[in-house]
């Protein structure tokens, strides 16, 4: 399916029910003419649907942050039951945390701590964005991305360690900003793998997410990795190991001891720097 911003999937839902509309309105006509006519009826709905895009337009603004622009689209267009079909799929999952954040939550009042917070996710969201993913949630200081999901997207690995990259670049380009006690680091885990999409939660209340152990096995590599580093699994070095440069870390610490688990600390592309 390709992808569409909110607002274009609400209107494209919109002009349906508008052609909806206007073939019963021409058959009506055929058959009941007359000013009393159920033409009349279809004619007052085709205003309404005018009136509710206005209306619609209004709330996208107010609801449209609450929820990554590519996954609204997709639940927007999707057909079928009102609980979207769970999909199984291949993706990258980037797992991004701010080094030091405890300290720098301690440090900072809580009035200059949230619109710090904020640059900082905002930065990851934006790179995140940039590179076809989709940004699934902020967890405190912490950033949950992938790519590949809902919508295909050729190269996702690629794609993923493209957006890690320029995250770690461009928060050089913040920290000239902002004083040095307020300069904290990117720890970013990358992995590929199979996860399934779809509502997660109860009937009152559910979040449309991705689960599986390769999303807990990126963010167990985002632990792994030092301040400023990118740390990635095997399997994204396996898919794109002609196209990077990478040090092989054979002793990955995992929870509960030391486990031989070959991973590696990304270091940049052999093509030019994107």
């Amino acid at each position: 399916m390709e992808r569409m911003g909110e607002t274009e999937a609400f209107d494209s839902l919109l002009d349906r029910l508008m052609e909806y509309l206007g073939e019963a309105e021409r058959a009506l006509a055929r058959s009941a003419p007359g000013p009393d006519s159920p033409v009349e009826l279809v004619r007052t709905s085709r205003d309404l649907v005018e009136i509710l895009r206005s209306r619609v337009h209004r709330e996208i603004g107010r609801l449209a942050p609450m929820l990554d622009p590519d996954l609204m689209a997709y639940l927007i267009r999707a057909d079928g039951p009102e609980d979207p079909t769970p999909i199984r799929r291949e993706v990258t999952v980037l797992f991004v945390d701010l080094h030091g954040f405890s300290e720098l939550c301690e440090r900072t009042p809580l009035e200059a701590l949230v619109p710090l917070l904020n640059r900082y996710l905002e930065l990851a969201w934006a790179c995140i964005r940039a590179e076809g993913g989709v940004v699934d949630r902020f967890m405190g200081d912490a950033v949950l991305g992938w790519f590949n999901a809902p919508f295909e997207l050729p190269d996702h690995p690629y794609r993923a360690l493209r957006a890690a990259w320029r995250m770690q670049q461009e928060v050089l380009h913040l920290h000239a900003a902002l004083p040095p006690e307020h300069r904290r680091r990117y720890r970013i885990g990358v992995h590929l793998g199979e996860a399934v999409l779809g509502p997660i939660g109860t009937r009152e209340f559910q979040t449309y997410t991705l689960v599986g152990s390769t999303v807990n096995y990126a963010r167990r590599l985002q632990e792994a990795a030092p301040p400023g580093q990118i740390m990635i699994s095997r399997a994204v070095f396996e898919r794109v190991r002609d196209r990077i440069e990478a040090r092989a870390l054979p002793i990955f610490p995992v929870r509960g001891g030391a486990q031989v688990v070959p991973v590696y600390r990304f270091l940049g592309f052999r093509e030019e720097t994107p």
